[in-house]
């Protein structure tokens, strides 16, 4: 199977339908965006929004967001909400998706790129060992606001 990757540079109703169908496969809990948030996130210059399409009716079919920000002491990345599809995983689309990611990180002068995994997505976790990503030894914290 042909799978592309592309920036996701313009937001149509179909575009907001088929990324809220992916959200949903990621965290079933997740709020559905509508075209004025999308239209946010990939006209932030700090964001990269890679979207998979499949070659022939161009349907998106797996996802992910880099962010690449200056911080004091260095450029640093980071990779958000990875997702493909249920009925086309294990095809390779998100080994493209990181890897085009790691590219444009690369590319960007950034020294790191992170990203989080929750423990039961064995084989994400699998995939980026694979990869060349490893495990850090911190802890993650969060407060909700």
């Amino acid at each position: 199977m042909k799978i592309t990757i592309e920036q996701l540079k313009t937001v149509s109703p179909d575009t907001v339908l088929q990324i809220n169908n992916l959200l949903a496969q990621l965290d079933s809990d997740s709020s559905k965006l509508n075209e004025e948030t999308i239209k946010e996130i990939i006209e932030s210059p700090s964001n990269y929004f890679f979207v998979a399409r499949e070659p022939e009716d161009h349907k998106i079919v797996g996802m992910l967001t880099l962010v690449i920000y200056s911080v004091p002491a260095r450029k640093k990345s980071w990779i958000e909400d990875v997702v493909v599809d249920e009925k086309y995983r294990g095809k390779g689309i998100a080994t493209k998706l990181v890897n085009c990611a790691i590219e444009k990180a690369r590319n960007n002068a950034a020294i790191s790129l992170d990203l989080t995994s929750r423990p039961e997505r064995e084989n994400a976790s699998k995939l980026y060992l694979k990869l060349g990503f490893s495990k850090r030894k911190t802890n993650v914290y969060r407060i909700k606001l």
